[in-house]
């Protein structure tokens, strides 16, 4: 990966001398740079390209080069790789464009593409790629001509429009990049080949990037969680899409789609998620500029009463952050040391026109509070305020500040000065006082993920594939890729999930057998594999007390079924003995990227209507397991709500391990929900009332 951003040498492959064309402004931009390794312009015209030597193929330089980019007609980027596979260069970036993202036949040719350089042991960043870039080592091979500064900060992205956006970020921001590099249509390369080789660079501290899909989910895993040293990561992913959730069955899968799916893999490995340029901005400044945050408390500090409020808004709105509660000695200090009208309760109001030593009295004070873990420094542009000092102040004392520290000078015209100081000074500076909370918000998140323990999850000892293999096999012999309640359950069986007392029956006399030696009360329910949701069709009697209505409902139910789903397979009626407890959902769905997902919340009819569930990636942890739960409203109703008796959580725990099971030893299945499960009371148990189970296709 080396190759990519500091090359000994590079190939410039469709270069010209006319910097109005992508091949001109690539050679440009390279010299530009100050790149001092061997560069190869190559045109079929040969002669000379901007004062340097070209040569009519890559064959013809006669020793290979650490990096070919590419910028021919499509058509001929295929030969491209055969010639660059034969003069020994195995590291390409395709910024030629007209593939997958252009028309079937670009995807064809890409696949080709990919084929070809797979045989021949080339690396493809690309195609339809920006190019990219590292400072330290002179070299852009992009289609920008802005440089930022040599920084600690390692971009990438999928778009090449949005790449340039950061660039001019950077640029306009005085913000430094350790590397830059983007991938197009990531036909070989991709994010988690790129994580690797940024977590392992000295000159990288935060790591932004760009995406609208990660393409290979358990290899993007794998490369955050064995990164030898944990960086920060940033991501703004777009394409929110909502069609994972129409193609899912289960009610859960209408909530837990693709898009939702991407947040618990992020929360899971620590990434913060942006969800729009500017946090994503405010995320990589903060990380970038400031050390660790280690506790919670912020102090606020301003020249204006208005700004201090809207601070304290944002703290307190904050996830992880709030206004620090200062000691009386803290509050001491700050009577003795500033003017008699300021305010000393946090948010500190040091008023208008306060000096830069009222900032500084201020500041030193604060540093001695134990409950402080962050600094919020507010100005307002007063006349009376000199906001150019007070910015020269914080960057000769930005190294005496045991914490980490943002800014915000609310303005534009006025404000310009101080802020070009304190970017140039390194010291982060927001726009707003709400960003500059939020930045802090960020950093202490990150913190607190580092801070956790995660002790693996402990799963039962089951032995339950072969019975299941054997109803899968069985349902898609029949060409069913859905199975029965009665299949389910025997799933559940199968692993030790608990279920009530049960039969299905084919007749109304039966129904009334199967009642009587069940027990009453019972639910009644049709078994169908083509019948999803029973409730809808009239397929479900709750409550039937004796053998007369037992009689009824079993004729009532087929009755329905057959009225309002003529088309429908009808396998007989489930009966089933009923159990009291509070409803809770649990399920289970295969993301086509990263795999199994669980999900838990209130069941029955509130999944819907409250549209409230916590998820959380397979293998996950005992902690996380933990917070699955506990971070819902259906743990307040399980723990005792209101004088209510606690519910056996325990139980729940039990029976999610059980389904962690099933998704890790049963690949075939991609969507597995219960709802409800009914909790007993503390030490009562649990049990699954209903199963909607799916198969892959």
């Amino acid at each position: 990966m080396l190759e990519f951003f500091s090359p000994k040498s590079v190939a410039i492959i469709g270069a010209s001398n006319d910097v109005t064309k992508l091949g001109g402004m690539l050679v440009k931009n390279m010299l530009d740079a100050g790149y001092k390794g061997k560069l190869c312009p190559i045109n079929p015209k040969g002669g000379e390209i901007q004062g340097l030597k070209a040569y009519t193929n890559v064959k013809e330089i006669g020793e290979p080069v650490d990096l070919a980019v590419v910028v021919v007609k499509n058509t001929l980027v295929l030969q491209t790789v055969r010639d660059c596979a034969e003069a020994g260069i195995h590291h390409m970036s395709i910024l030629s464009a007209g593939f997958k993202e252009d028309s079937p036949e670009g995807a064809e040719m890409e696949k080709e593409i990919v084929a070809e350089a797979k045989k021949l042991g080339v690396r493809i960043c690309g195609p339809n790629c920006f190019g990219g870039m590292n400072i330290r080592s002179g070299v852009n091979y992009t289609f920008s001509h802005l440089l930022p500064q040599a920084g600690n900060i390692s971009i990438m992205s999928q778009s090449g429009a949005v790449g340039s956006s950061i660039l001019d970020w950077s640029c306009a921001n005085g913000v430094g990049l350790a590397n830059f590099v983007t991938f197009g249509n990531k036909c070989d390369l991709d994010e988690g080949d790129f994580l690797r080789y940024f977590s392992e660079d000295p000159n990288t501290k935060v790591i932004g990037m760009y995406c609208e899909g990660i393409s290979n989910g358990e290899k993007f895993i794998q490369a955050v969680e064995s990164m030898p040293v944990k960086k920060p990561i940033v991501i703004f992913k777009s394409g929110k899409t909502e069609a994972g959730s129409k193609a899912a069955s289960s009610h859960t899968g209408s909530i837990a789609g693709s898009d939702a799916v991407n947040n618990v893999i992020f929360k899971k490995l620590n990434i913060h998620r942006a969800f729009d340029l500017d946090e994503m901005f405010d995320a990589l400044l903060v990380f970038s500029c400031c050390s660790p945050m280690k506790k919670d408390g912020l102090g606020i500090i301003t020249n204006a009463g208005g700004l201090g409020v809207m601070s304290a808004d944002a703290a307190y709105n904050a996830k992880y952050v709030e206004a620090a509660k200062l000691a009386p000695e803290t509050i001491a200090d700050l009577k003795a040391g500033l003017p008699k009208l300021a305010g000393i309760t946090n948010p500190i109001d040091i008023r208008g026109d306060a000096a830069a030593q009222d900032f500084k009295t201020a500041i030193n004070a604060v540093m001695k509070d134990k409950s402080v873990g962050g600094l919020v420094i507010m100005g307002s542009p007063l006349d009376t305020a000199d906001l150019v000092a007070v910015a020269n102040l914080l960057v000769s004392i930005m190294d005496d500040i045991p914490y980490p520290t943002t800014v915000c000078f609310a303005g534009g015209k006025k404000c310009a000065e101080a802020d070009a100081i304190l970017k140039k000074g390194k010291f982060p500076c927001y726009p707003t006082p709400d960003r500059a909370v939020r930045a802090l918000d960020i950093l202490r998140q990150y913190n607190i993920g580092l801070e956790k323990t995660n002790a693996a999850l402990e799963v039962p000892k089951v032995d339950g594939r072969g019975k299941v293999k054997a109803i899968i096999d069985a349902a898609y012999s029949e060409g069913r890729h859905s199975l029965t309640e009665a299949e389910g359950k025997q799933i559940f069986n199968a692993y030790g999930i608990p279920i009530p007392g049960e039969a299905t029956v084919n007749s109304a006399e039966e129904a009334m057998a199967a009642c009587d030696r069940i027990g009453y009360p019972v639910v009644m329910k049709i078994v169908s594999p083509d019948i999803a949701h029973k409730t809808d069709v009239g397929g479900v009697v709750v409550g039937v007390k004796d053998s007369a209505a037992a009689k009824a409902a079993y004729e009532q139910i087929m009755a329905n079924c057959k009225k309002n789903k003529p088309e429908a397979r009808l396998d007989g009626v489930s009966v089933q003995q009923m159990v009291s407890g509070q409803e809770v959902i649990l399920s289970m769905m295969r993301d086509a990227q990263f795999g199994p997902v669980v999900s838990f919340g209130l069941g029955g009819i509130y999944v819907e209507i409250l549209r409230e569930i916590s998820q959380m990636h397979v293998p996950m942890s005992e902690q996380q397991l933990e917070e699955m739960i506990t971070s819902t409203k259906a743990y307040k109703l399980l723990s005792g709500a209101r004088g209510m008796p606690a519910s056996d959580i325990d139980a729940i725990k039990d029976v999610i391990k059980r389904i962690v099971l099933i998704a890790q030893e049963n690949p075939e299945i991609t969507e597995l929900e219960i709802n409800p499960v009914l909790v007993g009371k503390k030490g009562q148990g649990c049990w699954a009332v209903d199963c909607l189970c799916t198969l892959k296709h």
